[in-house]
């Protein structure tokens, strides 16, 4: 486990997502700290654009950035290799607070994760399923597999409040950082419900579409998570 110094957040944040480069050019420094309070450019759907994404990350400088490049299985815009992704995530290395890796690439992309790791980069591990929330006990075996990640984050589709069960208990019971989010019809009451049991990092969208199922504008979350009350 590579040591850092990357400072755990300690209430949860609302991270707004970019997917495509038209969509950061459109965002102005100055508006984002009203919109959330990390922004999460996807660079799986940015590959081959990345002198222009330079240019345009130099007007993010001041604010947290957060990198993610997806295989298409893991939800990801492009077909890319995890060298293809380790190279993307390692060209950003230097303006990153954050990167997110899915667990089931982990191991393929270690070595890069550890070089970025080196310069004090937060790790997100993260796990999606698209199709269901799975039984407690297995997504217990992902948390427990996730140990070097700062941030263990779920994502995950409901089709019940029996769903909405599981994962508040996850959350409960476990001390390590989290990120819980439901997907799918479901997901936006599941999103603040899990920001009041704690949920470190809650995803939203900039721009017009939501890039992952069920998610609220960036700013209608944020200003939606900061007029509840946590539940201890």
């Amino acid at each position: 486990m590579i040591e850092t110094n990357v400072t755990i957040p300690q209430t949860p944040l609302v991270v707004g997502s970019v997917a495509t480069l038209n969509h950061l050019a459109c965002l102005q420094p100055v508006e984002l700290p009203s919109l959330c309070d990390i922004l999460e450019i996807r660079l799986d759907g940015m590959a081959g654009h990345m002198e222009a994404l330079e240019i345009e990350l130099d007007r993010f400088k001041d604010f947290p950035l957060l990198f993610t490049a997806r295989c298409v299985a893991e939800g990801g815009l492009t077909a890319l290799s995890a060298k293809d992704r380790s190279d993307l995530l390692l060209a950003v290395a230097d303006r990153a607070s954050w990167i997110d890796v899915e667990l089931a690439s982990f191991d393929d992309m270690t070595e890069a994760i550890h070089r970025i790791r080196c310069h004090d980069v937060g790790l997100i591990l993260s796990y999606h399923n698209f199709e269901k929330t799975p039984a407690e006990f297995e997504m217990q075996r992902l948390v427990d597999l996730s140990e070097e990640a700062d941030i263990i984050k779920l994502a995950v589709r409901h089709h019940s409040v029996d769903d909405f069960a599981r994962c508040t208990r996850l959350l409960q019971r476990n001390d390590h950082p989290m990120s819980i989010m439901g997907m799918g019809e479901l997901a936006p009451v599941s999103r603040l419900l899990y920001a009041q049991h704690g949920s470190l990092l809650n995803y939203g969208y900039l721009g017009d579409e939501p890039t992952a199922p069920g998610q609220w504008p960036a700013k209608l979350l944020k200003d939606a998570i900061a007029a509840l009350d946590p539940i201890r």
